[in-house]
């Protein structure tokens, strides 16, 4: 029987070949990889960048700043404005219209608080005195008294009230003689009254004029509105709701030395017997002042001034 012989053949000649191949391509690969532009940024794997469907890719130079921090800015700022004690010291040496001028300068740079209020104090205190003394204002003009005037005709010409031309001009029982110069305020005054302040503000011409205390109504029953001044009386007699009617002076009168009534029932500005009130909300809706206070408000504000009363906060 013939033998039959098993054994290894030895590897064939093309499976070298093969393998051969095979490293040279890998070689070749990775010398390619190392031969790229050395300044592209290399891909960072597991990185994925999200950009929106409809919006176009930013670029280098429109790639958002972060925001600049906002300064914080102090509650109180420091003021640039006249010195009080300088407008004073203008006021003593009888410099009234550059004591005026700075503390106008100065009452436009201060916030609200209690060096405004000093400011409008002081400035309220020289308004009065220059408008109820003969001293020229650019709200007044001159008048030469003509024939046919008289203190009511002129008062209705400038838009004033006799009282004020007659104690501007030192004018007694309204007697005006032929000839005579007179200053007459030429402006318009209103005021606005806060029920929650209790305080009424009244401008000239736009501009702060004077600050007075009020009282207001009971539980804020002051109705509020835009109103004016349709009657102005002296001494005045006070109606009770229920029809009793009391003369002035009587101890149940309390309308004070002076009314002025608005163009809406039962309410309007006028004095009171008890000053201590003044400041609270303690009438029955009426806007009450000091007696001195409204004494002088009746001289300033002629029929037809604006009066509006508010909750300020």
């Amino acid at each position: 029987m013939t033998d039959i012989y098993v054994g290894s053949r030895g590897p064939k000649w093309w499976w070298f070949v093969a393998v051969g191949l095979v490293i040279v391509g890998i070689g070749f690969w990775m010398v390619s990889r190392h031969s790229e532009d050395p300044g592209e940024a290399p891909v960072q794997e597991n990185t994925t960048t999200l950009i929106p469907q409809e919006s176009a890719p930013v670029t280098a130079a429109e790639t958002p700043l972060p925001p600049t921090p906002v300064p914080m800015v102090p509650q109180t700022p420091p003021v640039n404005a006249p010195a009080l004690a300088e407008i004073q010291q203008l006021i003593d040496n009888e410099q009234l219209h550059q004591a005026r001028a700075l503390a106008f300068e100065r009452l436009e740079a201060l916030p609200l608080g209690a060096e405004r209020r000093s400011t409008e104090l002081v400035l309220g205190d020289l308004h009065t005195r220059m408008v109820f003394e003969k001293i020229p204002m650019s709200e007044k003009v001159s008048h030469v008294v003509e024939r046919g005037d008289t203190v009511g005709k002129l008062a209705a010409t400038y838009g004033t009230t006799s009282e004020l031309i007659s104690t501007s001009n030192g004018i007694e029982r309204n007697m005006i003689r032929l000839g005579e110069s007179l200053r007459i305020l030429n402006g318009t005054f209103a005021a606005v009254v806060d029920k929650t302040r209790n305080d009424m503000v009244v401008t000239l011409n736009g501009r702060f004029f004077k600050r007075y205390a009020v009282g207001t109504g009971t539980h804020s029953s002051t109705p509020e509105g835009d109103y004016k001044i349709t009657l102005r009386l002296k001494h005045p007699v006070w109606y009770r709701p229920d029809g009793q009617e009391f003369a002035y002076g009587h101890p149940e009168n309390l309308l004070g030395t002076h009314y002025l009534k608005l163009n809406t029932p039962g309410i309007g500005l006028h004095g009171t017997w008890e000053p201590e009130t003044v400041g609270s909300q303690s009438s029955a809706g009426c806007v009450r002042l000091k007696n001195e206070m409204i004494e002088e408000l009746y001289k300033l504000l002629p029929e037809g001034t604006s009066v509006r009363i508010e909750n300020g906060f």
